[in-house]
């Protein structure tokens, strides 16, 4: 796991995971706090490449969702995990 958990967290892991949400979960908050303590753990590159890959996913995510790609069978209950129901979805 990234903060936590066995194998033994990443260095920084806490703040990676508080960045992550804030920038994918928490959308309606500034997520400047979280990132400033992930440069302060971490360093800016580290924060800049978190904010990055971040950002790529939201974008592809946004993309599927857009032109309407299907959730694989195999996802859906991951999805419900997530809180939606692929089904659901108009397409």
């Amino acid at each position: 796991m990234v903060a936590s958990g066995d194998p033994p967290a990443l260095p920084a892991g806490a703040e990676l995971a508080a960045l992550a949400m804030a920038l994918t979960t928490d959308t309606n908050k500034d997520p400047a706090a979280q990132r400033w303590a992930l440069v302060a753990t971490a360093g800016e590159q580290a924060a800049e490449r978190a904010v990055g890959v971040c950002a790529t996913f939201q974008m592809m995510n946004r993309l599927l969702d857009g032109v309407g790609a299907p959730v694989r069978i195999e996802l859906h209950r991951l999805a419900a995990e997530l809180g939606f129901r692929p089904d659901e979805l108009p397409r």
